[in-house]
């Protein structure tokens, strides 16, 4: 385990996102195999099929542009949108385990911000599903005594969860034996 009086920065696990990233693929699949897809309905005898293989767009900026081309750019710029989102999502939230206490930075800009000292921590709860179960993923809440709903740290798509919780259980049972 790690020693108690160290500093650990925790942010959600990128292959939490595998919706996101299943996405992402297929955008790439689908844009990268588009020149091909056009070759072959160019070899098809429906006329209709061929009409539109040799379909090539006027558009500003690129000039006459052909299908395959047109469905190259459009799947390679849905995956570059796909992983900014996928960046920004792992970037949103930050948990720091801090010596003492807990601290939650939640946004990029305007950030909203929450701590915890162990001493006022609960057991901690872990929450996930079948998939997350399978990609050692889930998410990690955290009361405080008398807390309310501000007094909740929620840690989303945290990668090993039940390591995590060992480490704040420890860090709490030490908290509340110094006390």
């Amino acid at each position: 385990m790690s020693d108690a009086s160290e500093t650990i920065v925790i942010r959600p696990a990128v292959r939490a996102f595998y919706g996101r990233l299943i996405v992402l693929f297929l955008l790439l699949a689908g844009g990268l195999s588009a020149p091909a897809g056009v070759s072959w309905l160019a070899g098809q005898d429906a006329e209709f099929l061929q009409r539109i293989a040799a379909t090539s767009p006027q558009l500003p900026l690129l000039g006459e542009t052909g299908v395959g081309m047109l469905g190259m750019a459009t799947g390679i710029l849905g995956a570059l949108i796909v992983t900014l989102w996928i960046t920004l999502s792992r970037y949103y939230f930050t948990w720091t385990l801090h010596p003492d206490y807990m601290h939650a930075s939640i946004g990029l800009v305007a950030n909203k911000e929450r701590a915890m000292y162990y001493e006022n921590a609960r057991i901690p709860t872990i929450r996930r599903g079948i998939v997350d179960r399978l990609l050692l993923v889930g998410s990690l809440e955290v009361s405080s005594s008398g807390g309310g709903d501000e007094g909740e740290f929620h840690m989303q798509h945290v990668s090993n969860p039940k390591r995590l919780k060992r480490l704040l259980m420890e860090r709490i049972e030490a908290a509340r034996a110094r006390n």
